[in-house]
């Protein structure tokens, strides 16, 4: 599977206990111990497969970063897939998700919260 600018491996990543996290736009969660860990293997695999990016990515309306899955037709909702227009380099000069980028924001903005919400 190729994505495009996705950097953490599946099941690679995780929340630092004590952090909040959002569930923002085009995030998938996976509980903790769940009650039935293969089917929840089978399900995330399934969802990032090509077939489960392609039905996502209609449902939601939304481009995949998947680089196999068609996003041509999101251009008709005026939506303009990122890897149609530029390629991964160029994207991954512009990008603003990479954990790097994110724990520079996510540190103090966690200290924040907790003061606000304790």
């Amino acid at each position: 599977m190729r994505f495009f600018g996705l950097r953490t491996a599946l099941f690679g990543w995780a929340l630092k206990d004590g952090t909040y996290g959002t569930g923002g736009s085009g995030n998938l969660a996976i509980i903790k111990n769940p009650p039935h860990p293969n089917a929840t293997k089978v399900f995330v695999s399934w969802f990032l497969s090509r077939e489960g990016q392609e039905i996502a990515s209609k449902a939601l309306g939304q481009a995949t970063r998947r680089l196999d899955v068609d996003t041509k037709w999101l251009q008709e909702t005026g939506v303009l897939a990122a890897k149609e227009h530029m390629s991964v380099k160029d994207y991954l000069l512009i990008e603003n998700q990479s954990e790097e980028k994110l724990d520079k924001v996510r540190e103090p903005a966690l200290k924040v919260a907790q003061k606000l919400l304790p």
